[in-house]
């Protein structure tokens, strides 16, 4: 059986096998090598399926091309993401993805090369959750791979998927607990105002961060989402998705609330020489675009002042979702003011919260439908 092992070769890998097709490529008998198994068992195995796919016509010749050249020239192909998902997908293959399996030939890539990445990325201290996303990259980039004949099959399927704990528990605060929170913190910092659209809009951090005037019609009470800020405090156009792109009423409270704080940046505008006109409405003192460090730092000292149930920043998104269902708003329009992609996101986030919908959907019945009202 023309499988061998290489004693001189460091590391687990040292099996490999070699065969010869029968056809003859510049007066030489043609071969096929590969290399890269573990035992010896493993390179018998896969050499019988290739001898197998080359009797029947579907043996495809190994990529001579390294995996970092390779995603290089896959991720070009994502432009259909969001913007922010791209840049997470970017983000993943320069940090971890690259200087780890970067300098493997795509074709001799193994699943123990990736178990043993992701035992590496584990180490790092990375979230399970983070560890999931990047071996989900991964295996897209091999599917992608092996649909265009560059590898016989996408070996991340025979690895175990990493496991990730149940989602939290979504932390809720209740009407009147919010009342008084913001309440007891407004006068405390310029940035309170962040944390009073997340509570009365339901955007994302960096929807608040990126929101213009321009961007707010007081008139007909409503603003439009067109753009963000991100963890480095640069202006990106558009939104998470094609669908966060969107505009949310606002309640005539919010309007008065928005055009007080207007006051306190035109004065600012007028007083700093330096200040930078980027029509922000959560900015800094000199106009610039606000760190999402910044809004957390006001955020744990709120918490801390009013000895809060401690939750996240972005919870006071689930809060939003939470004052709309218990005023029985529909689940659409919920959905449209997240700006969630589909109602089917937004239920399985904040369905449970809705059971009592139901109850309460049964007994509007009878005040609509009753035949046995005039009965004796």
């Amino acid at each position: 059986m023309p499988v061998y092992k290489n004693e001189k070769m460091k590391g687990d890998n040292k099996w490999w096998y070699q065969f010869y097709t029968g056809e003859l490529k510049n007066g030489a008998r043609e071969r096929v090598t590969k290399r890269g198994f573990r035992t010896k068992k493993e390179a018998e195995k896969a050499m019988i399926e290739a001898q197998a796919a080359l009797q029947k016509g579907e043996y495809i010749e190994p990529s001579k091309k390294q995996y970092q050249d390779y995603l290089k020239e896959w991720i070009k192909t994502k432009r259909n993401l969001g913007k922010q998902t791209l840049e997470l997908y970017e983000s993943y293959l320069r940090t971890h993805i690259i200087p780890s399996l970067g300098h493997v030939p795509l074709a001799k890539l193994t699943a123990h090369d990736i178990e043993m990445f992701l035992i590496a990325l584990h180490n790092k201290g990375l979230a399970p959750a983070t560890v999931k996303r990047i071996f989900s990259v991964v295996n897209a980039s091999l599917n992608s791979a092996e649909m265009k004949d560059l590898v016989p099959k996408n070996v991340a399927n025979k690895v175990e998927k990493p496991q990730v704990k149940q989602r939290r528990e979504l932390i809720i605060w209740e009407p009147s607990f919010v009342t008084r929170f913001l309440r007891s913190t407004r006068q405390s910092s310029r940035y309170w105002i962040a944390i009073y659209l997340a509570v009365m809009t339901g955007m994302r951090q960096g929807e608040i961060l990126g929101l213009r005037w321009s961007d707010v019609d007081f008139e007909k009470r409503n603003l439009t989402i067109q753009q963000t800020v991100n963890r480095h405090r640069e202006i990106k156009q558009g939104a998470k998705t094609k669908k966060s792109v969107r505009s949310v009423a606002l309640s005539p409270e919010t309007v008065e609330v928005l055009k007080e704080h207007q006051k306190l940046i035109i004065a600012e505008q007028l007083k700093e020489k330096d200040y930078q006109k980027n029509d922000l409405v959560v900015c800094t003192r000199l106009g610039g675009p606000v760190t999402q460090r910044a809004i957390q730092k006001v955020w744990d000292s709120f918490i801390k002042k009013t000895g809060a149930q401690k939750i996240t920043f972005h919870d006071l998104r689930h809060t939003h979702a939470s004052l709309l269902i218990k005023q029985s708003v529909h689940v659409k329009v919920i959905s449209e003011r997240l700006g969630h992609s589909s109602v089917s996101i937004t239920l399985d986030l904040y369905g449970h919260l809705m059971s009592n919908m139901q109850e309460d959907a049964a007994k509007g019945l009878d005040a609509i439908i009753n035949p046995t009202a005039n009965q004796k």
